[in-house]
């Protein structure tokens, strides 16, 4: 199953190195045949802003903390296989419209298949990607997440964003939170799975 993972994967496993989070990043660090796990070059670009520019709130911390390099090396070291700019997969969008702001207005599954050029059927006809996209309703960080996904021929993103699971099934992939695949690839007992965090901000 090939898996792409998502910031709030990145920073479950940062806070919880004994969560579904962790254990699925260790597993695709395996490089094991059951998981072909990966993150783009945006979602590493906005790991890295956020631990070091913006800050993150942890399990029972009220207020956004930055981290130093050296408190980040230990977690950058232990999932190196998926976060070294060379296994960075691409994705052809970042976290602003740039080139692409010409498309606001078109409904989202039209618009990710301009931008991405793959499964045209399915997302034209996927029930969650009829509505436009617009500067006030779109997250810009939830497009580069799917068009990444798309783009690399994922089966299924791995997210705990309340907004990008509610866009399950974006044509032909799965979003999925960490608990639920977790789970399924038998690396927790299922029902134990507790809710993931709410988009980092």
């Amino acid at each position: 199953m090939r898996v792409e993972f998502d910031t709030t994967i990145l920073w479950g496993a940062f806070h919880n190195p004994t969560g579904a989070c962790f254990k699925l990043l260790a597993l695709a660090a395996q490089r094991a045949p059951v998981l072909d796990g990966f993150i783009t070059d945006a979602i590493g670009a906005e790991f890295w802003w956020r631990a070091t520019q913006q800050g993150v709130k942890g399990p029972g911390q009220r207020v956004p903390r930055t981290y130093t390099e050296q408190e980040l090396e230990p977690f950058l070291d232990v999932f190196e296989v998926l976060i070294e700019p060379a296994s960075l997969a691409r994705t052809p969008i970042g976290r602003s419209l740039g080139q692409n702001a010409s498309l606001v207005g078109l409904p989202l599954g039209e618009f990710l298949y301009v931008v991405t050029g793959v499964d045209r059927d399915a997302l034209l006809s996927a029930a969650t990607l009829g509505f436009p996209v617009t500067f006030e309703s779109t997250d810009t960080a939830d497009l580069h997440v799917i068009c990444g996904a798309l783009q690399n021929r994922a089966d299924a993103i791995c997210s705990s964003d309340g907004g990008l699971l509610g866009y399950d099934p974006i044509g032909e992939v799965r979003v999925l939170r960490p608990g639920e695949l977790a789970a399924q690839l038998g690396l927790i007992e299922r029902g134990s799975a507790v809710p993931g965090p709410a988009r980092e901000s």
